[in-house]
């Protein structure tokens, strides 16, 4: 293949991947056809990001690769000794989803489970750095074995054998599926990720993945329950805990303005940055000084939307010490989540004292009560505008819906980690 079409196609999975759950840095994984170009007589200049990434061999299956791994999926009576997990690229490990799994994956090394993490999308990762960077946070992994796979120069079947096996992120599932040298396939759920395409290629062949038999262990009962009832994917749930070092509310607040934060990212369309600035630019035309915003979640220009000295936008934050500092300054939090998990967010708002806005979600009924621990609105942000402005007028409510919040997010890691571990390897089947 040539650099420049190899380039290109690195490119364009730092493109379709930069939108996903853990804001990955997509590198390496190449399009191993030759005759893309040529078939067509066109330049690879030419050819969609999506055509190239998808016409990777990894997505060609068909009914025998399925057929074949249901035939050999849980067909284990035996407690698992040894685990693989399929793990995308990461470029900081103590963010969100890429956290949690390895939360889960050290838990079960704890448990004697032996662990093997196999990145996928990265050949060129400096294997050392990432070990080092894993055990630093996650030293009960001291022992794992860690496999910088190279899809171009080797094969799933090259993998070694382990009692089960976990994709991790839609695009891991395929590998997954072909990995055959295991008796048991769990799918780490953690978003409805179909949601952060379009209706197209790409939407459809992340949908794909709830259909190849695997067991979900799925991040909150909504999220388990809406793709049971969509595509009959079996599983358990469990509940995303707060970090207490990080997220608890403050002793006292002296702020001479309402302190309201909007989680910004406007590469990310299922937390809609479009309407979020336009609530924002709403609440300072009524509220004036009354009112102190910040925003936080990437890096974007304030000027484009009008606001230019009006807000205090700080970007992407370094450090999750830095974000739980700036939560507990602020009274009242807003996040929009359009797909099935209610995001991380509204937990860590919650937990650090802020009255939480969402908008209306039916997968996140299970967590949001209105007017009880948190306000949900319509999308509109005119109707988003008029639940803030209820907690700035009413300081009553907004002191009733922060500390219910807070006591309804009361989970313990450690619990949910042990019922996950239970489900698994106590799993005779």
């Amino acid at each position: 293949m040539a650099n420049k079409q190899t380039d290109r196609i690195s490119k364009s999975l730092w493109i379709l991947r930069h939108e996903g759950p853990f804001s990955l840095a997509e590198k390496t994984m190449k399009h191993a056809s030759k005759k893309i170009g040529k078939r067509k007589k066109i330049s690879s200049s030419e050819i969609p990001e999506a055509y190239n990434y998808l016409a990777n061999p990894i997505f060609q299956i068909d009914q025998k690769d399925i057929t074949r791994s249901m035939n050999i999926n849980n067909k284990s009576s035996t407690t698992p000794k040894s685990s693989l997990w399929f793990v995308p690229y990461f470029d900081h490990i103590k963010y969100g989803g890429i956290y949690t799994i390895f939360r889960f994956m050290e838990h079960f090394a704890k448990q004697g489970v032996a662990t093997t993490i196999v990145i996928f999308d990265n050949k060129y990762l400096d294997k050392q750095k990432t070990y080092s960077e894993i055990i630093e946070h996650f030293p009960g992994l001291v022992d794992c074995e860690l496999i910088i796979l190279d899809l171009e120069n080797e094969t799933i079947e090259d993998l070694p054998e382990r009692d089960m096996a976990f994709a991790t992120i839609w695009m891991s599932a395929y590998l997954l599926l072909k990995y055959n040298q295991t008796k048991r396939k769990y799918y780490f759920i953690q978003d409805y990720e179909p949601l952060f395409y379009e209706g197209g290629a790409m939407y459809a062949m992340a949908e794909s993945t709830y259909r190849f038999g695997f067991t979900g262990i799925v991040n909150t009962p909504g999220l388990l329950w809406a793709v049971n009832q969509r595509h009959a994917l079996e599983g358990v749930s469990f509940i995303p805990a707060v970090d207490a070092r990080y997220y608890y509310p403050a002793t006292k607040k002296d702020n001479k303005r309402v302190r309201i934060f909007f989680y910004a990212r406007p590469n990310n369309p299922r937390n809609a940055f479009e309407l979020g600035v336009q609530i924002i630019n709403q609440l300072l035309d009524k509220y004036g000084d009354r009112i102190e915003v910040i925003t936080a979640g990437a890096k974007w220009d304030e000027g484009l939307y009008g606001l230019s000295g009006k807000i205090n936008n700080l970007g992407l934050l370094n450090s999750l010490e830095a974000v739980g500092d700036l939560y507990r300054t602020c009274d009242i939090g807003f996040v929009y989540m359009l797909s099935k998990h209610p995001s991380y967010q509204p937990f860590e708002f919650m937990a650090s004292g802020m009255a939480t806005v969402s908008n209306r979600n039916e997968d996140n009924l299970w967590l949001f009560k209105d007017g009880e621990n948190c306000l949900l609105s319509e999308p509109s942000p005119h109707a988003f505008t008029e639940k803030i402005g209820m907690l700035i007028d009413d300081e009553v409510l907004r002191k009733k819906i922060s500390q219910t919040g807070q006591k309804n997010v009361n989970f313990d890691w450690n619990t949910e980690l042990e019922n996950i571990a239970n489900y698994i390897l106590q799993n005779k089947n």
